[in-house]
């Protein structure tokens, strides 16, 4: 098995058989993406096998407008929208973005119509299909609660 290159069928098949065995729920999309169950409430999880592993914080565009400019008619321009969001987002962007960085994640703005998304992106070079599940794990893990047994460290 070779890393770094888990587009052939046999890969994908190899990510999605090691995060059912993690006990990791996952939707497939049709893209070819993998939605990733229970994650923190906040970020979206996705395994693109010819991307990486993707933990996106994002805004519903929509929603957003509606936030904004409540009941009144007035109509925000896309680049003020985009700003809105960008504010709105910050406060989560600075708390994940030391975590990220120091697990190696790269950062990307995901912009389209419908949301606005901070992602931060491991990528698949040097990733065996293994390697593609602990990105997962991890990402599952950074926002949860830390759960204590009562005992202070």
């Amino acid at each position: 098995m070779t890393t770094g290159d888990v587009n052939t069928p046999m890969e994908i098949d190899r990510i999605k058989a090691l995060l059912r065995q993690e006990g990791i729920g996952f939707a497939e999309e049709p893209s070819g993406r993998l939605a990733i169950a229970g994650g923190p409430d906040d970020c979206l999880i996705e395994v693109d096998p010819a991307g990486g592993v993707w933990c996106l914080f994002g805004i519903d565009m929509e929603e957003l407008r509606l936030l904004v400019s409540g009941s009144s008619n007035e109509d925000l321009g896309e680049d003020e929208l985009q700003r809105v969001a960008r504010e709105h987002l910050r406060p989560l962007y600075r708390r994940y973005q030391p975590l990220f960085a120091g697990a190696g994640f790269g950062e990307e703005v995901v912009v389209d119509a419908e949301s606005y998304a901070i992602a931060f992106v491991k990528q698949t070079a040097g990733l065996s299909p293994a390697g593609f599940v602990e990105a997962v794990q991890w990402c599952r893990r950074v926002g949860q609660p830390v759960r204590s047994n009562g005992v202070a460290p």
